[in-house]
């Protein structure tokens, strides 16, 4: 059982990270997918504050976090102090759907 959930949440990550990493406004930080790293996708647009990227998706019924997540200074050293990340993540409860209308609503954001 926990071999198959890790195997769909690896998925889904993977399916976040690629959809992200192909809108040029859009920057990620850590790991890419194929290397440890918990199920969740830290990343910033490009002139649209992490709250606004949050509010946003949120109107469309998507829900992210935004802030520094308690790693303060891991956010001051990537120079993101004054405003912090989207962190958006995959549970065992997100859908492949819900991760394209992520994607979408950063598209719509940035215009892509």
């Amino acid at each position: 059982v926990y071999g198959a959930l890790h195997g769909r949440g690896t998925a889904l990550v993977r399916q976040l990270w690629d959809g992200l990493e192909a809108i040029e406004a859009v920057k990620l930080y850590g790991p890419p997918p194929g290397n440890p790293r918990t199920p969740t996708v830290a990343f910033t647009v490009r002139g649209v504050r992490p709250e606004d990227v949050a509010a946003r998706l949120a109107d469309r019924g998507v829900f992210v976090s935004h802030g520094d997540f308690y790693a303060r200074t891991v956010v001051e050293r990537l120079g993101l102090a004054d405003s912090g990340l989207v962190r958006a993540g995959c549970g065992i409860y997100t859908t492949a759907g819900e991760v394209s209308r992520l994607i979408a609503g950063i598209q719509d954001i940035t215009g892509a």
